[in-house]
C-alpha cells in the first residue's frame, strides 16, 4: 500500500520533490562536505526520491547511490540523471531500507543523508534503518539527518503546512536512541524556529 502510494503521489508530483535541500548545499559549498574532507567521497542517499541531492553530490565530486522503493521515483531520477553532466557518477537502486541489507548497496560510504525517510516509518522501521545506516557507515564517515521532529503534544491535531499529530514525527531524544551509540550527534541552527524539525550532522565513531 504504502508503495503504491507514493508511487503514485511520484506520478502526479510529490510535494517535497524540488531542488537538492538547503542544509546539504551549505555544507557542501562551505566545505564541512566534501569529496576532499571525506575521501574517497562515496555518497548513498537513503529514499533518494527523484535524485535532486544526488545530482548535486556528484556535480561537487562524489560517486553518488541512491536508494529508494517508488520504481516511479526512480525512473524519473534516471531520466533526469541521464540529462545531467555529472549523471554518469550516480547509480539507482530499488530497495528497502528496513532490511539487514541491499543488494548492489555495499559500503562502506563516507556521506550518509535522509531527509525525511526514517521519520516516515514506525519504530520497529526506525531501529532497523538506523542498524542498516551504521552498517554501511565508516569510521569518520558524515551522516545527515533531516526529519520532523518534535513532541507529540505540542504538535496540532491537524495542519496542511507542517507535520501534526496525525503523522509520524521523531520526538526528541529518539535520535540519540537511535544513532547515539553509533554516531556523535550534532544539531544544526534551525533557519526556521517553529517549524518543528532538525537537521543533524553525525560523525561514525
Amino acid at each position: 500500500m504504502r508503495r503504491s502510494l507514493y508511487d503514485l503521489l511520484y506520478r502526479v508530483g510529490a510535494p517535497w520533490d524540488g531542488p537538492p535541500r538547503a542544509e546539504l548545499v551549505r555544507l557542501v559549498e562551505g566545505g564541512a562536505l566534501t569529496p576532499a574532507r571525506l575521501p574517497p567521497g562515496r555518497a548513498l542517499d537513503l529514499g533518494c526520491g527523484t535524485g535532486a541531492n544526488l545530482r548535486y553530490l556528484a556535480r561537487h565530486g562524489f560517486e553518488a547511490t541512491g536508494v529508494d522503493f517508488s520504481r516511479v521515483a526512480l525512473r524519473v531520477a534516471r531520466d533526469r540523471a541521464a540529462a545531467d553532466a555529472a549523471g554518469n557518477a550516480i547509480r539507482f537502486v530499488e530497495g528497502d531500507l528496513t532490511a539487514p541489507s541491499i543488494p548492489g548497496v555495499d559500503g562502506p560510504f563516507d556521506l550518509l543523508i535522509d531527509y525525511g525517510t526514517l521519520d516516515d516509518l514506525g519504530p520497529a522501521g526506525r531501529r532497523a534503518m538506523a542498524s542498516l545506516i551504521a552498517g554501511l557507515a565508516r569510521p569518520g564517515a558524515a551522516f545527515l539527518f533531516w526529519c520532523f521532529w518534535a513532541r507529540r503534544d505540542d504538535l496540532p491535531r491537524f495542519s496542511v503546512t507542517g507535520p501534526s499529530r496525525m503523522v509520524p514525527v521523531i520526538e526528541p531524544g529518539e535520535e540519540e536512541r537511535l544513532f547515539g551509540g553509533s554516531f556523535t550527534i550534532e544539531r544544526l541552527p534551525e533557519p526556521q524556529p517553529g517549524s518543528h524539525s532538525a537537521c543533524f550532522l553525525m560523525t561514525r565513531h
